[in-house]
């Protein structure tokens, strides 16, 4: 029960701390942001691109688009779109494919999408299908990146085999469905030492998973620390209307620590 773990980190910390200041970092005094992609929601053709062009507007640098609810077709289109008004040095393009590709069709779209300047896709197949994932990996000309994959993979040892067998370009960490703030830490320490992470070249970063903004904030404290230079998912905060608390607050492209309640 990861979720469960996460709360009580998150209620250990800040009774430790005695505030929603979790860490002291410079994200944590208020000195500096979180760069975060912009996401854009599954949907028909029409609502993504609005989305889009929304998300261009408001100056995002690193853009994820949720990918497989629509034909490929479309949604291809879509990412032309994007490429014919920013190159891959003005917007990083990442796709999320929550694996909606079947294996036998996956290695012909990685190289439809690659053709696109992306950065990565996440889970292009469910998981739990380890050798046709690890020659996704090793074949694909698109970076992979692990997601669902990492979802009850709990004991050190079975996280090393995961990383080892698969051998993914990077993993993406959630700590409400990754074993919480010390699972997410492990998977971190296995990113650097199997994959040949750094902090200057990191092999993963941080995504939040529809926590309110106490779940985002504690996450957003924790990754703050690691000192990963790419744009982390952290933009979910903003989904929940009536969340009346207001402790992270997105500016452009970044967010911050504000601890206004």
């Amino acid at each position: 029960y990861p979720s469960i773990l996460f709360g009580l980190e998150m209620a250990m910390r800040h009774y430790e701390q005695g505030s929603w200041r979790h860490y002291d970092t410079p994200f944590s005094r208020g000195q500096a942001g979180i760069p975060i992609n912009g996401l854009i929601w599954m949907g028909d053709y029409k609502y993504m691109l609005e989305q889009v062009e929304e998300k261009m507007k408001e100056g995002f640098r690193c853009v994820k688009l949720k990918i497989g609810a629509i034909d490929f077709d479309r949604e291809l289109s879509l990412l032309k779109h994007i490429r014919a008004h920013f190159s891959a040095k003005e917007i990083e393009l990442r796709v999320d494919a929550n694996g909606a590709f079947p294996p036998s069709e996956a290695m012909d779209k990685l190289k439809r999408l690659a053709e696109m300047d992306l950065h990565s896709i996440e889970q292009p197949i469910r998981a739990g299908q380890l050798e046709e994932m690890a020659r996704l990996a090793a074949e694909s000309p698109l970076p992979i990146a692990l997601d669902e994959e990492l979802i009850g993979c709990n004991a050190p040892d079975e996280k090393r085999r995961l990383l080892e067998t698969i051998h993914p370009q990077y993993i993406i960490l959630k700590p409400s469905l990754h074993g919480g703030i010390a699972g997410c830490t492990e998977w971190v320490h296995l990113a650097e030492t199997i994959l040949g992470g750094t902090p200057e070249r990191p092999k993963w970063w941080v995504t939040s998973a529809l926590e309110s903004q106490i779940g985002l904030n504690a996450i957003a404290q924790w990754c703050a620390t690691l000192g990963n230079s790419l744009p982390q998912g952290l933009g979910t905060g903003e989904i929940f209307k009536d969340d009346k608390h207001k402790l992270i607050q997105r500016k452009g492209d970044t967010i911050w620590f504000t601890n206004d309640l």
